[in-house]
């Protein structure tokens, strides 16, 4: 089984992140096949398995970002499941993206008169950390 799956690229000095325009595939022998199909279900724990895997990592220092030592990114897209909400959220993100991380963060809003700005402020702050555990590190 191929998986397509694409990168954003994180810029330690800026604190953000680019996304990188290109789409890459990975061949999946058996056993990582089953691994995917199981975990598909659960975003996060895809992108955790994906991230640990040896031969997605050697594929990286092989093929995408070769003789780059030191280059931080992340996974942006895995299939049809998408993780740019994590890179790129600002606080007018849409209703969809509010909704997928007050449910990620456990954060309710108590007051019907909640200003939105301050529930999105709210996720940039679990966010700031959030990101730190997705990005992979070349070395």
């Amino acid at each position: 089984m191929q998986i397509k799956f694409g990168l954003v690229t994180y810029n330690n000095d800026l604190d953000c992140f680019d996304l990188d325009q290109n789409s890459y595939q990975i061949e999946l022998n058996d056993e990582e096949t089953k691994e995917y199909k199981a975990l598909k279900s659960s975003d996060l724990d895809l992108y955790h398995w994906l991230k640990e895997s040896d031969s997605f990592l050697k594929y990286i220092k092989e093929e995408v970002y070769q003789g780059n030592e030191n280059k931080n990114f992340a996974i942006c897209d895995i299939n049809d499941i998408s993780y740019a909400r994590f890179y790129f959220f600002k606080v007018t993100s849409s209703d969809r993206h509010y909704a997928y991380f007050k449910k990620l963060f456990n954060i309710h809003e108590e007051l019907d008169w909640q200003d939105r700005e301050d529930v999105g402020e709210e996720i940039l702050q679990y966010l700031s950390t959030k990101r730190k555990e997705l990005i992979l590190e070349l070395g």
